[in-house]
């Protein structure tokens, strides 16, 4: 399962000084909201929060994956963002996130939205990959290098 379908460069940011984990769900809320009107940029983020306060998504090696579901969300869109200074998502014995992959999904096709998750894990396991998505020096880059890594584990 190839990503191209799913992200775009729209949906590619990269932030030179730091964010909240809201701050930052509220730009990712945007960046959907701008590639799909019809989407509500304010319900994005609150089921963002949601979803997070349910567990954190975060991982010991910087990266996470905050995602959600909604019946009204007919595609699937998946955001990135690599922030400077990181994200702390609040998770004792986990650091800053500063590799986070964001998921909108449409709750009638749970199948899609955890293997689309499975393929991003899969992406970002070694530090290499991760490393190579680190120093994108911007957005178009780093888009880029996540469409590269993408084809690689064709």
């Amino acid at each position: 399962m190839a990503l191209q379908k799913y992200i775009r460069r729209e949906l590619i940011l990269v932030r030179d000084e730091g964010a909240s984990r809201d701050e930052l769900f509220h730009l990712f809320a945007l960046a959907v909201q701008a590639v799909q009107p019809a989407l509500d940029g304010e319900t994005l983020m609150r089921l963002l929060i949601q979803r997070e306060a349910q567990s954190p998504t975060s991982t010991p090696e910087g990266v996470a994956f905050p995602h959600a579901l909604a019946p009204d969300i007919a595609e699937t869109y998946v955001a990135l963002a690599r922030v400077a200074d990181g994200v702390d998502f609040g998770v004792p014995g986990h650091g800053p996130c500063d590799l986070v992959f964001c998921m909108f999904g449409n709750s009638e096709k749970p199948w899609e939205h955890v293997r689309i998750l499975a393929r991003l894990a899969r992406l970002v396991h070694t530090t290499d990959a991760r490393h190579n998505l680190r120093i994108a020096k911007d957005a178009s880059d780093l888009y880029g290098r996540l469409m590269d890594e993408d084809r690689s584990h064709e």
